[in-house]
């Protein structure tokens, strides 16, 4: 299909080059499957005879309504080159389980996004943000980039980074002066988005140097903007900056650089509030690397600046699960979790620590009762997948009967994904 033509004066001269993605280096590509979800911008979605669906319960309106720029006196600008249908692909079935693909209770792809994403069918969500992409106003911009940023976070949600960071090209330069405001020169993408087209540079191509040139970047438009916007805007932008400094830790992570990202964290300035999250972060960081005692210093200052007996608990545990005194981390969590009885990260934890001590059954029990009673995640399907294999050598009949239990779930939860793949289950 040819690229939607140019009307009148409404973009910049760079706006031709901006359309042509930088040469990279190829990228396999969604592989052609027949689809049991029908997966195309361009096909018309699907009508329903019945009532339509529910508006959303209260608590999703938080999670997706697009960002008011307000911006007065905005000159026409054509933003139908994110309407291109080619620029979206079709998503890959092949790594998800077939109960999933066949789901009795799965919604409509024409639901509303936000229902979608509150019960968690980041898929339909996925498909469903293309179709209304291309059938959008070219000049809507608001609405243009709340769909490309839900189209590009569910690809990630999804595990698909290759497939997203290919998609975020048809946004082209956003460091162009064609995404500025003429009169404000204020920036017209949401920050969340530009954040996360920066991310997928990094994580998408494995371009990490170039993830963290663009976080430094981000950064010296926080700074100008706090010496020189109003103070109305200076604390925002502060936790901006800090934020980007978090992240700039995150690729040195996803880099193999742990000793590099716990003396990043390290630099980070922080107020009273913030001592204790990047501290926790710090500890996390240390625990990967295998530097205990550093780690413990960490966890000290974090409860020094704010004690919270489930998280430092918690923590205190691995640390002992890290010096392989597993007995002891048994009985600290065994203690956690008759008072903290409802939290799955505990019982999830005790679990892999009586893994460890050889109670197979115990952990397997743990394991199945959280899959009964908490939102599944990835890493509970993980250690679930490993104890059946360790249990039983027909281990494939158990996690495909596991992926039908999980599959047949009438509603998801907006905190984790209703979706899972096949590596979660380890087939």
């Amino acid at each position: 299909m040819q690229a939607p033509a140019r009307r009148g004066h409404g973009r910049a001269a760079s706006g031709h080059e901006r359309r042509q993605g930088i040469v990279r280096r190829s990228t396999k590509g969604p592989l052609d499957a027949e689809d049991v979800i029908v997966d195309d911008p361009l096909a018309a979605p699907p009508t329903r005879p019945d009532a339509a669906p529910q508006p959303p319960p209260p608590q999703q309106q938080q999670h997706n309504i697009p960002p008011a720029r307000a911006i007065d006196d905005m000159p026409s600008k054509d933003f139908s080159f994110m309407q291109d249908p080619q620029a979206y692909h079709v998503l890959p079935v092949t790594n998800v389980p077939p109960p999933f693909l066949n789901a009795p209770h799965a919604p409509p792809v024409s639901s509303p996004i936000d229902s979608l994403l509150y019960s968690g069918h980041y898929r339909l969500a996925a498909i469903a943000a293309a179709r209304n992409l291309v059938s959008a106003a070219p000049g809507d911009h608001d609405t243009l980039f709340h769909l490309v940023h839900v189209r590009l976070a569910c690809l990630c949600l999804l595990q698909e980074h290759a497939l997203a960071a290919q998609e975020s090209k048809v946004l082209g330069d956003l460091a162009s002066a064609f995404y500025r405001h003429p009169l404000t020169n204020a920036h017209l993408v949401p920050w969340e988005l530009r954040l996360l087209v920066v991310r997928l540079a990094a994580l998408g191509y494995g371009e990490w140097r170039k993830g963290i040139m663009g976080y430094y970047e981000l950064a010296r438009e926080c700074r100008e903007n706090i010496v020189r916007g109003p103070e109305s805007e200076k604390k925002l932008w502060r936790s901006r900056l800090r934020d980007c400094g978090i992240r700039v830790a995150n690729v040195l992570v996803e880099m193999g650089d742990l000793e590099g990202a716990g003396r990043h964290l390290s630099t980070l300035a922080a107020d009273e509030e913030q001592t204790r999250e990047i501290a926790l972060m710090e500890t996390l960081v240390w625990l990967r690397v295998g530097h205990v005692q550093a780690a413990r210093r960490c966890l000290a200052r974090a409860s020094e600046a704010s004690p919270d007996e489930l998280i430092d608990g918690t923590l205190n545990a691995l640390l002992e699960l890290a010096n392989s005194d597993y007995q002891a981390a048994v009985t600290s969590l065994q203690a956690l979790r008759e008072k903290f009885s409802d939290d799955a990260m505990v019982a999830q934890n005790l679990a892999v620590c009586l893994l460890y001590t050889g109670r197979i059954s115990d952990a397997k029990n743990i394991l199945n009762d959280l899959v009964d009673t908490s939102p599944p995640f990835h890493s509970l399907i993980l250690n679930l997948s490993t104890v059946f294999e360790l249990c039983t050598e027909r281990n494939r009949d158990k996690k495909l009967a596991l992926a039908e239990k999980l599959a047949s779930r009438k509603e998801g939860a907006g905190d984790v994904g209703w979706e899972l793949t096949n590596a979660e289950f380890k087939l």
